[in-house]
């Protein structure tokens, strides 16, 4: 198993990590491990409902396959009727799933793992919408950071202390053996002028979305563009769901029919070539602000494209890949070493599995 790198303080990110998660988890664990989630009996004209969490707003092209699934007909073809919901971060959603209010949502790899490894959260993975990170480092032609290693005495903004960002900024430095002395990082938010931050010196970098770093690269010639992805296997996202789920035979099977629905909207836009209708169903769905220019959303939605299959096949969690998610988590210190990750995640439910 890998070990922890030495001068780093990942003990305060472990510690930060579980923190958010603690007091919800340990009520629930205590009073509400029995629930059964919500997506049992069947709603207005004959269709289930289910509550799927998610954990930024739906007005965005990350949510592509779940609003197609939702605005194409493929849940409603497969019996259900699917509600959005938005939570206050990944650790609401987590302790809301466990509690029974709701049947899945959609978190990164690394607090799947936090939850499980470092909580012993009744919680599993049972698919991977997003096989690879989409998160971009954006950086200046004039300093570029276009490997770990030129992350070596650089100032990284980043959109909140503590979250998947931090944690992927960490990681990455960790490839190129540097230490947190190494690399600052600070907070700047979200806000969409954060480049001129880069331009006016103040900080060398900063890690954005996959759609805010495609139309940067597109309004800033001299904007240096780092995926994560090329270096490190952290930074993807499953759909969770409970233990409890996976144990009722209803509800697996209401799981079954959601991951059918959205493979089947994948499967939709993956062969619309010119993204024109997707682009169409979209937009009558949602106000999704990058779809006003539309170049710029087909360029986005297409990397997020590659991202569904960049392991061979949309929704597999590939138990390599997810080793090596662990062995980064653990040498972060955000989970303990010696467990069995491949206990954490299934691939039963997906279309053509047998269960």
């Amino acid at each position: 198993m890998t070990s922890a790198p030495p001068a780093r303080h990942s003990r305060r990110h472990f510690r930060r990590a579980l923190s958010a998660l603690a007091a919800g988890l340990a009520l629930l664990l205590a009073g509400c491990g029995g629930a059964a989630p919500a997506g049992g009996g069947p709603g207005g004209g004959g269709l289930t409902p289910v509550t799927f969490l998610n954990v930024l707003p739906i007005e965005s092209l990350t949510f592509t396959p779940e609003i197609i699934a939702q605005a194409g007909g493929h849940f409603e073809r497969e019996g259900l009727d699917v509600q959005f919901q938005v939570t206050r971060g990944s650790a609401q959603a987590i302790q809301t799933v466990i509690a029974g209010s709701a049947l899945v949502t959609r978190v990164g790899d690394t607090e799947m793992m936090v939850a499980v490894g470092g909580r012993g959260a009744p919680v599993s993975a049972v698919g991977q919408p997003l096989q690879q990170a989409t998160i971009r480092v954006v950086s200046a032609a004039d300093d570029p950071i276009r490997a770990p290693e030129d992350l070596r005495g650089k100032t990284i903004g980043i959109p909140s202390e503590g979250g998947t960002s931090e944690t992927l900024v960490d990681t990455l430095a960790r490839t190129a053996g540097l230490t947190d002395a190494d690399v600052k990082k600070q907070v700047v938010g979200l806000a969409p002028g954060v480049f001129e931050l880069v331009q006016q010196g103040r900080i060398d970098a900063y890690l954005v979305a996959l759609d805010t770093a495609v139309t940067v690269q597109r309004q800033q010639p001299d904007a240096v563009v780092l995926d994560p992805s090329q270096v490190i296997a952290g930074g993807t996202q499953v759909y969770m769901t409970s233990q409890a789920a996976l144990a009722d035979p209803a509800q697996r099977d209401v799981l079954q029919r959601f991951l059918r629905a959205v493979r089947a909207a994948q499967d939709s836009v993956i062969a619309d070539q010119s993204l024109d209708a997707t682009l169409q169903t979209l937009g009558d769905a949602y106000d999704i602000p990058i779809l006003r220019e539309p170049e710029v959303a087909k360029e986005t939605l297409r990397q997020y494209m590659a991202s569904w299959q960049a392991t061979g096949e949309p929704l597999r969690i590939a138990p390599d890949q997810w080793a090596r998610v662990y062995d980064e988590a653990v040498a972060e210190e955000l989970v303990p070493g010696g467990l069995d990750a491949s206990s954490w995640f299934t691939n039963d439910l997906l279309p053509g599995a047998s269960s």
